[in-house]
């Protein structure tokens, strides 16, 4: 009688067999696809959600429609808005660089939202649209018109 040593074993006159059967095969296969498929969307929640970057968003918008509610006049360029006040000065939010500041009077200047890729304006009578670019990743405010 031949024997196969990766399969069988022969101890004394009796042999043992040491394989997998089909269902144990099939029942291990199965508990894998199920793993894997739970698994996929869990990675996707390991990066995260940027909760920063929305709220900064959130906040540079806020800061717009105060500013907005309390001027004189203003004008809205693609990325850029001018304000005139109320005691006359010359306010100007404009991307420089990364960051998206605040000048009053062309001098000094106030960040107010930084890692900007772009922002740009859009003027939608009753409202201007503003879309910002932080890490490739879009947000789009509205900020509404007195």
């Amino acid at each position: 009688m031949k024997t196969r040593s990766s399969v069988c074993m022969k101890k004394g006159n009796r042999t043992s067999e040491r394989a997998f059967t089909l269902s144990e095969v099939l029942i291990s296969l199965m508990a894998t696809m199920i793993l894997l498929t739970i698994s996929v969307p869990l990675f996707s929640l390991l990066k995260g959600y940027d909760y920063y970057s929305e709220l900064s968003v959130d906040q540079l918008s806020a800061v717009i429609q105060w500013e907005i509610n309390q001027c004189r006049s203003y004008n809205v360029s693609d990325h850029s808005i001018s304000l005139i006040d109320k005691q006359n000065r010359h306010i100007v939010m404009e991307k420089y660089g990364k960051i998206f500041r605040r000048t009053v009077d062309g001098s000094g200047h106030e960040t107010l939202i930084q890692n900007v890729g772009a922002i740009s304006f859009v003027h939608e009578s009753p409202s201007i649209l503003m879309e910002v670019k932080i890490h490739d990743q879009p947000y789009t405010r509205k900020i509404h018109l007195p």
